[in-house]
């Protein structure tokens, strides 16, 4: 009877799978040629697998997770290069020395200005013993936020972040306003992005960047792997209180669409960096998106 109940189990979760399959393969679509048949198409990254659960959802080990930085040369100068040390530890203030590589790095720095107008994603060095470095760059003065993103062994990828003061020249803050328009013209390509539905608070949707040459229109199929996939999206709302980081459903495609799993976990306007590469050069395309 167990045997039985187990393989009834085992064919409900094929057909789940093939059904995520088969709406995928209907959602987002633009004008450019899409084939969401890929045979990498990752149909559980429609449940977010791929998303950091956030802190509500961690367990009570991942919660206790803490990172600690500290400015190695003096405190953060606009204009200048800094030198900063980031130490992770657990509950109990030990050094947590155990990482497992996601994306191919240890860790993930994005660095965002308060308005969100600056936005870099480095990859601190490991040392060992729980500590990374890394040199960091800052264009004016003011306020920056940094999100780390590891995955200590036995854990989930955790992300947590800290908010820095950057001495020098202000710059005048500019207000975040909704996109006119999800596209955008880069490296001779028009990009274009959309959501299979209206971005709704905790609802999952799919959102497609769609890559067609921008003088013939003809589909882009030439997108190389960047950081093991075929882009990777950042977004944060207004308040940097929301991080969401997603990988694309279709990791290992070249174009022209590169498909994400997304759900905003609150209301706001929220700015999203797609990161992508093609002939060898590293592209950010950012939209500005009301949910």
């Amino acid at each position: 009877m167990l045997i039985k109940y187990k393989w009834i189990m085992l064919l409900l979760m094929t057909m789940i799978a093939f059904a995520a399959v088969s709406l995928l393969q209907g959602a987002g679509r633009s004008a450019g040629r899409a084939d969401l048949s890929d045979p990498f198409l990752d149909p559980y990254a429609l449940s977010l697998a791929h998303r950091h659960a956030g802190h509500g959802m961690e367990s009570a080990s991942e919660k206790a997770v803490q990172l600690q930085i500290e400015w190695t040369g003096g405190p953060p100068q606009a204009g200048v290069h800094s030198d900063l040390s980031l130490t992770i530890t657990n509950g109990q203030g030990e050094l947590l020395k155990d990482f497992v590589i996601t994306n191919e790095k240890l860790m993930h720095l994005i660095v965002v200005s308060e308005d969100l107008q600056y936005f870099q994603h480095i990859h601190p060095e490991y040392t060992g013993q729980g500590h990374f470095k890394v040199n960091v760059s800052f264009p004016t003065g003011g306020t920056y936020k940094l999100y780390a993103d590891f995955l200590p062994t036995g854990m989930n990828e955790l992300t947590r972040s800290v908010s820095v003061q950057v001495q020098g020249k202000l710059n005048q803050p500019v207000p975040l306003e909704e996109s006119d328009s999800l596209t955008a013209h880069v490296h001779g390509m028009k990009v274009q992005l959309e959501f299979a539905d209206k971005p709704a608070p905790g609802s999952a949707t799919s959102m497609t960047y769609t890559f067609t040459d921008g003088k013939t229109g003809e589909p882009v199929e030439d997108l190389e792997l960047y950081l093991g996939a075929v882009g990777h999206v950042v977004a944060i709302d207004e308040a940097l209180q929301q991080f969401i980081h997603v990988h694309p459903l279709n990791w290992a495609s070249s174009g022209p669409q590169a498909v994400f799993g997304v759900s905003f976990p609150v209301s706001g306007t929220y700015k999203l960096w797609g990161q992508f590469r093609r002939g060898g050069v590293d592209m950010i395309i950012p939209f500005i998106v009301t949910v």
